[in-house]
This record gives C-alpha cells, sequence and structure tokens, in this order.
C-alpha cells in the first residue's frame, strides 16, 4: 500500500513539473509587463464610388494609418468625459451624431465651466479629404492636421478646460484603456500624442455622401450603376441652377459644384459680414490681409447644423440666401473678390435655392449606428 501511495505521489509530482513546462497552460502577464503580440488590422473605408471618381482617395498621414482598433479607440474617445476637467463634457457633447456632429442649435457651445466659447462648433464629416499641403482646420485655421486639432479643445479654458498630464493620467488609470491603447498603438502608455491620433482616425471615418444631389449626380452622369434612390425634385432642380447661376446665387465659386461632392473649396475668405470683421485667419497668421477670413464650410447635412456662420449669426437658410443676395458689406476689408458681385433673385427663387440646399442632407449619415456610442 506504501509502495502503490509513493507511485501516486511520484506522478503527481512529475505531472505538475510537466504543466510547468507546458507553456500553453501559463496565463500571459498583463500587458504592460508581458508581451503580446501588437498586430492591427487595417481598417477598410467605405468610400462612395463617385467621390473616388470626382475627387479621389482620402487624405490618410503616413504615421497615423486607419486601423480597426485605432478606429474603435477614437471613437471610444470621442464620447469619455474624462477628457473634461469636470469629467462630464466629452467631445460628442458639442459634436452630437444626431445632428451631423454639430452642435444643434447653440450659436456657441459651453464649456465644461459653463462659459461659451468664441465660434460655432462645426459640423464633421469629410475631412479626410482636406488636402495635406494649404488648407487647415477649425474656422480660424489654427490647426494643421486634424490630429493637432484634437489637441485643443482639452486645454482650452472655454472648452473641455483640463490639462493633457491630467487627462492622461485618468485614462492611465481607467482599466479599460492600457488595453485598448496597446491594441491600436503596441504601447500600454498613454499619452497625448496617442489620444489625438486615435480621435483622428475615427473622424476620417465619418463619410457622408448618401444625400438625394447624390443620387441626382449618378443617376446622371451616366458612369455609374442605376440607383434607386430617390432623385431631385423640380423645384429643387431648379434651385440648383439658381446656385449655379451667375448673377443669381453664384455659390459653386466657393461651395464648388457637381463635381465637388465635399461642397467646400477648403480656403479661408471674408465674405462680408461685417464692416468690422472678427480677426478670423489673421489670428493666426498675424497678417492683416486675413483679416475677416474663415474658413468654408461644407454646406452638406444643412438640415442639420442650424444656426449658420462662424458665430452662429443666421437661424435658418432663408437668412443666409437673404444675407448674399442683399446685405454683402462691400466695404469690409479683405473681401472676396467673388462676394462684391450682384445677385439677384426673385422671391421664388431664393425659395428654390434654399430647398436645393437642404436636398444635399445625409439621412444615412446621421442615422449610422456606427457613429454612436
Amino acid at each position: 500500500m506504501k509502495k502503490v501511495f509513493g507511485l501516486i505521489l511520484l506522478f503527481i509530482i512529475f505531472s505538475a513539473a510537466c504543466r510547468k513546462d507546458d507553456k500553453t497552460d501559463i496565463v500571459k502577464p498583463p500587458i504592460g509587463n508581458d508581451k503580446q503580440v501588437y498586430d492591427p488590422t487595417p481598417y477598410s473605408l467605405q468610400i462612395p464610388l463617385h467621390f473616388l471618381n470626382l475627387i479621389g482617395p482620402p487624405h490618410i498621414p503616413e504615421d497615423n494609418p486607419l486601423t480597426e482598433e485605432g478606429v474603435d479607440l477614437g471613437k471610444k474617445l470621442f464620447f469619455e468625459v474624462k477628457l473634461s476637467g469636470n469629467n462630464l463634457l466629452s467631445c460628442a457633447s458639442c459634436h452630437e451624431p444626431s445632428e451631423a456632429f454639430n452642435d444643434k442649435g447653440k450659436a456657441l457651445s459651453l464649456g465644461s465651466n459653463g462659459s461659451p466659447g468664441i465660434r460655432n462648433a462645426m459640423p464633421l464629416f469629410n475631412l479626410a479629404w482636406v488636402p495635406k499641403q494649404g488648407s487647415t482646420f477649425n474656422w480660424n485655421g489654427s490647426a494643421e492636421s486634424l490630429e493637432k486639432q484634437a489637441l485643443g479643445p482639452v486645454t482650452d479654458p472655454l472648452e473641455m478646460d483640463d490639462n493633457w498630464p491630467n487627462v492622461e493620467n485618468k485614462l492611465q488609470n481607467d482599466p479599460l484603456y492600457p488595453p485598448l491603447f496597446y491594441k491600436a498603438f503596441g504601447t500600454d502608455q498613454i499619452d497625448s500624442n496617442l489620444v489625438v491620433k486615435a480621435l483622428a482616425q475615427f473622424i476620417r471615418t465619418l463619410i457622408s455622401g448618401e444625400s438625394r444631389f447624390d443620387n441626382f449626380i449618378m443617376a446622371y452622369s451616366g458612369e455609374y450603376p442605376p440607383t434607386n434612390g430617390p432623385l431631385l425634385n423640380q423645384q429643387e432642380i431648379q434651385g440648383f441652377q439658381i446656385f449655379m447661376a451667375e448673377g443669381k446665387g453664384d455659390c459653386f465659386h466657393c461651395h464648388g459644384d457637381a463635381q465637388n461632392p465635399i461642397f467646400t473649396d477648403n480656403e479661408f475668405k471674408n465674405n462680408g459680414l461685417d464692416l468690422n470683421p472678427d480677426s478670423g485667419l489673421a489670428e493666426v497668421t498675424g497678417n492683416p490681409n486675413d483679416v475677416g477670413k474663415f474658413r468654408t464650410p461644407s454646406i452638406r447635412n444643412l438640415i442639420f447644423t442650424p444656426p449658420y456662420m462662424h458665430d452662429g449669426r443666421f437661424n435658418t437658410l432663408r437668412e443666409v440666401v437673404d444675407f448674399y443676395a442683399d446685405d454683402i458689406k462691400e466695404s469690409s476689408p479683405n473681401l472676396d473678390g467673388v462676394m462684391r458681385k450682384t445677385r439677384i433673385m426673385t422671391t421664388s427663387e431664393r425659395d428654390d435655392l434654399v430647398a436645393f440646399l437642404k436636398a444635399i442632407t445625409d439621412s444615412t449619415f446621421v442615422n449610422n449606428p456606427n457613429h454612436r456610442e
């Protein structure tokens, strides 16, 4: 009996020793002590066919390629209130997915300390097509890239009102984030550079290109498969003609035409809002010739983005159309030459133009569940 017991004990000891050498049974150490394999998956952007044909592929920086892990992390950070000083405000607080990533109804968004900002919150879509050279972000061109744009709000006292070391510490101490950063960037050490890279990746996936006007472009170009989507009605077609007509709407010089589905020239211009305009681009360049110049916004999804202009002064699209027809301040310094042209539109033509502008609305974009928290 003793011999049998001894054999059993010897077998247990031998088995235990074997298991220690069997690496398949060893639990991997936590991220940070290891090392697990870093193998991100390239992200496949869903780009409308007419975008590719008309304006080409998006501009993705070589040092921040899109990956599924990076985009997922960026989306989580976009809704993360830990980026703000009071832990209540996120990027999505002022850029709501259901409103084309705009702060609908607010001329000026409120920061985490309750104070209003100085600019209307710009909607976020199709920003992956901002040219690499010669164009910058924000109303006044204060950021050279989406990554640099994402740095500013965290430390702005009128926005998130925090500091980066504190934000980095909050994220580092949240057990959810270090593994996500490792999957996205190969390190669990969180810093501001990686935070803004992830945010920029997510924002570059926000593509809007499924309005009735997009269907109209594809249906009548003869270059695309037939579309079953709704097209423009007669009033909206007339509105597009006014949009393109010099002496009428004459909108295409700044906002493009059927060959530019982004609907912006990505330039900075003084559109004659004020005789003594806001500094605008000059705030960044220091050049007095840039006073009053602001970034040309896209005119997609305007239904979701009132009030309009950099300071949110106009509540309706009809007010915007009436301004361009009747109230441009021609003595405004640095006024863009296009704004000096005479525009004459009847009441019905103005109604037609507004109807067309509303037809560049992408309901699929604002209802996309992939853009939700």
